[in-house]
């Protein structure tokens, strides 16, 4: 009698490209950093979104992109990814999920200093997702990995001139500790990267695809720890 043995499903990872509309309610005025090596961040973003989406597929990953207004909202999968450039005279550097924090809240649409409550005059934002304290663990694994994955070609030799932090401590940068893509996914580890300053890092911002291919090694690589992700699905990315 033979027995078969059914396929387990691909691991789905949502790709947002950073700024990308339609935009967030409650953050549509930020539209990104508005030069670098494609013109604005919003050029930088897509290409790196579309390639990295390109290398998972052929990894056996289910990789599905998504604007600035995470869709679907509350979507389920292993990864969500946000990819950002960072402002001028900024760093590369990566961010995860914490648990017990909140989203950040500005004035209007998106202006001023991230606040962990409300302004009088903050608009409507859309409902939370929750980030649990294994969404956390996950999201920390996942963004260590990409650090030495990333790290690795954030290279004076690759045309990075800016520094290059690793992962946010857990009571960094804000804007990529509290980002408001965290709270509308249920994906399992949720991260941002922001790769490099506009400017400075321009001749390293152009490395698109080798960009793409170190984000994709450190998430194929945390999909693999979690047996996500078999090997003979691997064998067609080599």
């Amino acid at each position: 009698m033979i027995v078969a043995h059914a396929t387990p499903p691909a691991p789905i990872v949502w790709v947002q490209a950073g700024h990308e509309g339609p935009r967030e309610p409650g953050y549509t005025a930020q539209t990104g950093a508005g030069d670098g090596p494609f013109g604005n961040e919003v050029g930088f973003t897509t290409r790196v979104a579309a390639r990295l989406v390109t290398r998972l597929r052929a990894a056996g990953v289910d990789a599905r992109r998504t604007p600035g207004r995470v869709a679907p909202f509350g979507s389920r999968g292993a990864v969500f990814i946000s990819l950002h450039h960072d402002s001028d005279g900024g760093h590369a550097a990566i961010g995860h999920a914490i648990t017990g924090a909140g989203e950040n809240w500005y004035h209007g649409e998106g202006f001023g200093t991230a606040s962990p409550v409300p302004y009088s005059d903050s608009a409507p934002h859309r409902a939370a997702t929750e980030v649990s304290p294994a969404v956390e663990r996950r999201s920390l694994d996942l963004a260590k990995r990409i650090g030495v994955t990333f790290g690795a070609i954030h290279t004076a030799a690759n045309g990075a001139r800016g520094a290059y932090t690793g992962v946010e401590p857990r009571n960094g940068n804000p804007r990529m500790m509290r980002y408001y893509g965290y709270y509308r996914t249920n994906a399992g580890a949720r991260v941002l990267i922001e790769c490099g300053a506009p400017g400075v890092d321009d001749a390293f911002l152009r490395k698109v695809d080798p960009i793409a291919a170190a984000v994709g090694r450190g998430i194929t690589g945390y999909l693999r720890a979690r047996g996500l992700l078999t090997q003979t699905s691997l064998s067609s990315a080599r």
